[in-house]
């Protein structure tokens, strides 16, 4: 386990035998650990300077994705590879680029439960009124848009 800290969050990385298992986000600081996995120094640099990037930098980690259906790999990568820092999608939208038109719902089971937020961003995933979801609250959200440059809505349109 690696936790890493800025001004806006921190992440912790567990690791399973050399697997990524998953990243907690919290809001605001915690103290960071020394980086232990061989990715650790990277992603505390990544961490750290969060709000200095001006694209996605994840290295190619080795993620512990057994028991993942195939749906749900194909909208993780969908949504790693095309909703770019400084972009967004909706729940719907990221459905139909994923060949499922009529899944928004079964998108956001999968934003809901992505083991690696950040590196697979569901923050940037938002509902068609709104910020939608988000596990660790929709302050960090909002707070992780902003940082991207991205202006969400604030609230559902009356």
């Amino acid at each position: 386990m690696e936790t890493f800290s800025n001004a806006c969050f921190s992440a912790t990385f567990h690791w399973e035998d050399g697997l990524l298992s998953g990243i907690d986000l919290a809001p605001g600081l915690r103290p960071s650990t020394r980086p232990q996995s061989p990715f650790g120094v990277e992603l505390a640099l990544i961490v750290e300077n969060y709000a200095l990037l001006d694209k996605d930098e994840w290295p190619e980690l080795p993620l512990a994705t057994r028991g993942m259906s195939p749906f749900s790999l194909r909208v993780l990568g969908h949504l790693r590879e095309h909703v770019t820092r400084g972009t967004w999608t909706t729940y719907k939208q990221l459905a139909a680029a994923c060949a499922s038109p009529r899944g928004a719902r079964a998108v956001g089971r999968v934003m809901a439960s992505n083991p690696w937020p950040l590196v697979f961003p569901c923050h940037r995933v938002l509902a068609v009124r709104g910020l939608g979801g988000f596990g660790p609250g929709l302050d960090l959200k909002r707070a992780l848009l902003n940082l991207e440059g991205v202006c969400p809505p604030l609230q559902r349109p009356t």
